[in-house]
């Protein structure tokens, strides 16, 4: 090859590598996007409930099931998600999940029977939600290899964004609107951009398929998966790996949802002004998302394990202030509650990060959907589970200690999902280490 040959390909590989970067910047912006869109319809839950219960005699256990319906449906909906993807690609199935999510709450602003309201709301809005969800994740852990933790850490920001960008629209559209009519708004505008932002989705080249998914398997244990390195998820439901991930994301959510949903509660009961505890546990959601992206830049440098461990200790120590507070003169102890949002923040970004570094490969849209469906189950059990021992007890005490140790036990399963293994092919690590290095991001 002659100089100016070699010249050529440098030229090219500059320019290659330039288009990847913007193309995985284009993905990653809009996965963030799609999956704040996703979470704003969940976190605006609270918003219509208030309004339904003024509009129908259901009750609130009858009424606040649909919300959990949506999360059991989103253990069976999570899989199927992935298994699509990894066949059609985000792009389309992204776009149905707009459409689907779309039409579950615009048809839930028709409903006038409890019937109606579990099938549009639990039923179609967990497949929606697993339509969109599932695949975002899947295409930026396949796009970012090397800076992935990074990448997820932005990625999960999308959770405190949703809630905080589309909490203040929903409540202007129900003054504004009626509630009716609010949920077929939020729906015109959550299928329209979802539908726009998904044709911006740029598939993986193809050497980050099986090739980095082999590299990534061989980093952390290419002997569970199989004679050529990639993961199919038969072999990984063999795994012990995949189901401490699943325990690791079941319990890691229901220690959050217990905490996210009855923190309001507990501080009011304790005298604090409703109006200032919004204002203070907006602070906490800004903390949440400070986290996010800290804890994912920081796993890339020290290891997943260390700093979902770090981040769990904060979240209990936050957790134990806000269990003792007596009163409105604790202030000092709802604020640090609330700064612990950081701690819990760091481990979200983790829930996707670590089962994607071991099952990387081209089936690993069907693997995070099982992984993801543990946060669906937790996401059900959670509320009902804090709510149900705040009236066995009469307070919130045995609630916020069940939700400590769930964060402490997830802790345990992350560490196990996450721990290195030796390759029984030190022949080819040097190889592989050098391609996770320089392949991605």
């Amino acid at each position: 090859m002659s100089i100016f040959t070699r010249g050529a390909v440098n030229v090219a590989s500059v320019g290659d590598t330039a288009v990847r970067r913007r193309d995985s910047a284009v993905v990653l912006s809009v996965s963030t996007a799609v999956n704040a869109f996703a979470w704003g319809a969940r976190a605006s839950f609270a918003l219509f409930f208030v309004a339904m219960l003024g509009a129908f005699s259901w009750g609130r256990g009858p009424t606040a099931f649909g919300y959990s319906l949506s999360w059991l449906c989103f253990v069976v909906f999570a899989p199927l998600a992935g298994w699509l993807h990894d066949r059609w690609g985000a792009r389309v199935l992204v776009a149905i999940g707009g459409l689907t999510l779309g039409a579950s709450l615009s048809l839930t602003g028709h409903v006038t029977s409890l019937t109606a309201y579990y099938l549009y709301f639990g039923v179609l809005g967990a497949a929606g939600t697993a339509c969109i969800l599932v695949p975002s994740t899947t295409i930026v852990s396949r796009w970012f290899v090397r800076s992935r933790g990074t990448a997820m850490g932005v990625l999960s920001s999308a959770t405190p964004v949703g809630a905080v960008a589309f909490y203040p629209v929903n409540a202007w559209l129900i003054a504004t609107l009626g509630w009716r009519q609010a949920f077929v708004c939020f729906a015109c505008i959550i299928a329209v951009a979802t539908v726009s932002l998904a044709l911006f989705y740029r598939n993986p080249p193809a050497d980050r398929g099986p090739s980095l998914g082999r590299a990534a398997a061989t980093l952390t244990g290419p002997d569970s998966s199989g004679s050529d390195g990639a993961w199919t998820l038969r072999r990984a439901l063999g795994s012990i790996r995949l189901w401490a991930a699943f325990v690791m994301t079941a319990l890691g959510v229901i220690g959050y949802q217990i905490m996210a949903t009855h923190q309001v509660a507990h501080a009011v009961d304790h005298g604090f002004d409703q109006s200032a505890v919004v204002w203070i546990f907006a602070f906490g959601a800004g903390c949440t998302m400070i986290g996010n992206l800290l804890g994912g830049w920081l796993s890339d440098r020290f290891g997943r394990g260390w700093i979902f461990a770090l981040g769990s200790l904060v979240a209990i120590a936050g957790i134990g202030c806000l269990g003792v507070v007596k009163g409105p003169d604790d202030w000092v102890l709802l604020f640090l509650y609330t700064a612990s949002g950081f701690g819990f923040g760091m481990r979200i970004a983790q829930l996707s990060t670590i089962p994607a570094d071991t099952f990387s490969g081209p089936h690993l849209g069907a693997i995070l959907g099982v992984v993801q469906a543990g946060g669906g189950l937790g996401g059900a059990i959670g509320p009902f589970l804090g709510g149900w021992l705040f009236d066995v007890t009469g307070n919130y005490g045995m609630a916020f200690t069940a939700a400590a140790l769930a964060v402490a036990g997830s802790a345990v399963a992350a560490w196990v999902a996450a721990r290195p293994k030796r390759s029984r092919l030190p022949h080819r690590r040097v190889t592989e280490i050098s391609i996770t290095r320089h392949g991605g991001p």
